[in-house]
């Protein structure tokens, strides 16, 4: 376990975060990835918009992963996490950019990513196995455009209703727990259902007549623990510097704690969604991981599966493993790149079902990192005008000197 923690009488607030060089190579790489989807525009445009598509899920499933973990810990009144929400707030904003992307995606890039979407009448319902059934109705372009963005308009809402309460509480020193697990609760509720419905319309449908009841958690699982990795980073990095205080070796702790905790929960839920899948054998659920184990993604899967629970749990299962930067740092790296894999294996068969596409090509990683870049510069904006720490919490000094424990 971590070391006794020294007791703090004040804390020092150490005011909005300047990183100007951090800043310069978010932008920087913010700009390769546009001018990278704007080129493969005009050269590829298929690949253009599946890159993009994985793409936003760099952004989507932290930010989300956030949202979860802030709405989840106020209901349950948590205090460990009180040096972390600043932080935790600052990656919610990357929810706008996902916003700016599914407009694009269901306006322009629709007909390239889902087959469905450029069928109608008869050649439409021919998609389907069952024939004048309900789902032929409900996959049409109308319903998945307005679906997809009203989702994430009200993700955004409730983004803002919780980080304004934070603010506020900064600005008036004002109690606002019962207001914050009010609509933490309405959150929980809608982003339980909301994000099944996204990804099917997002991801699920590529393949629109395979179907999953499991695909919802699933992908819910990649979204928390990408978060965790992004947290690891950030805690680390900021430990080094202005957090040095106020983030202690008993919140990094708990962190590779839920690192540990998740990492079981992801293999629980892939194996469960495979095995229900393999033993029922149903024609119209198999072709899909079919398509996935063959050409080299079978590996890939493999090496994902891997990555994403052995390697984390193993690599952060002593306890002291857990409050040391390189650890932590290695194993979130190792366990981000085991996400990208997976994200690589969901969509990059729908369109290259007969060849292995690299998931490492250069046009998806400049995508990606072009993401990054833009989700980085969200975050550093909201820091560096809303600081680092939740000055106006009353259980944040209590926290940092670990009175939880007690």
């Amino acid at each position: 376990m971590s070391a006794a923690v020294h007791h703090i009488d004040r804390l020092e607030d150490p005011g909005p975060l300047r990183a100007p060089k951090l800043r310069a190579v978010a932008a920087l790489l913010a700009v390769v990835g546009l001018a990278t989807f704007v080129f493969l525009l005009f050269k590829d445009p298929t690949r253009a918009w599946s890159s993009l598509l994985q793409g936003m899920l760099v952004t989507t499933w932290p930010a989300l992963g956030a949202m979860f973990f802030i709405a989840v810990h106020s209901v349950c009144n948590a205090k460990w996490i009180m040096p972390l929400r600043r932080i935790m707030e600052g990656l919610t904003t990357g929810l706008l950019l996902t916003l700016v992307t599914v407009i694009a995606i269901v306006s322009f890039g629709g007909p390239y990513l889902y087959d469905w979407i450029n069928l109608t009448g008869d050649d439409h319902k021919a998609l389907f196995h069952v024939t004048g059934g309900t789902k032929s109705q409900l996959m049409v372009w109308s319903r998945w455009a307005i679906t997809s963005v009203c989702i994430v308009l009200v993700w955004i809402y409730f983004q803002m209703r919780l980080v304004n309460y934070s603010l506020d509480q900064d600005a008036s020193n004002t109690d606002i727990r019962a207001r914050h697990r009010r609509t933490s609760i309405g959150f929980i509720i809608f982003f339980a259902l909301s994000i099944t419905f996204f990804v099917w319309d997002m991801l699920l449908s590529l393949h629109v007549n395979w179907f999953s009841t499991m695909w919802g958690v699933y992908c819910f699982t990649s979204a928390v623990q990408t978060f965790l990795c992004v947290m690891c980073l950030l805690v680390v990095w900021l430990r080094r510097g202005p957090l040095k205080v106020v983030i202690q070796e008993h919140t990094v702790h708990d962190l590779g704690t839920w690192m540990v905790g998740f990492s079981c929960f992801c293999a629980y839920i892939g194996f469960s969604q495979y095995m229900l899948i393999y033993y029922a054998n149903l024609d119209e659920e198999t072709y899909w991981y079919v398509m996935r184990t063959q050409h080299g993604y079978g590996l890939q899967y493999a090496i994902e599966a891997f990555i994403r629970w052995p390697v984390v749990f193993l690599g952060l299962m002593s306890q002291s493993v857990r409050t040391k930067p390189w650890a932590m740092v290695t194993i979130a790296i190792i366990a981000l790149t085991g996400n990208w894999l997976d994200w690589s294996w969901i969509i990059m068969p729908a369109f290259s079902p007969n060849e292995y596409r690299c998931p490492f090509e250069w046009q998806e990683l400049l995508v990606g990192a072009g993401f990054a870049g833009g989700f980085l510069l969200l975050a550093l904006r909201f820091w560096s005008r809303n600081g680092l720490i939740a000055k106006g919490e009353p259980r944040l000094l209590p926290t940092v000197n670990a009175e939880h424990l007690h």
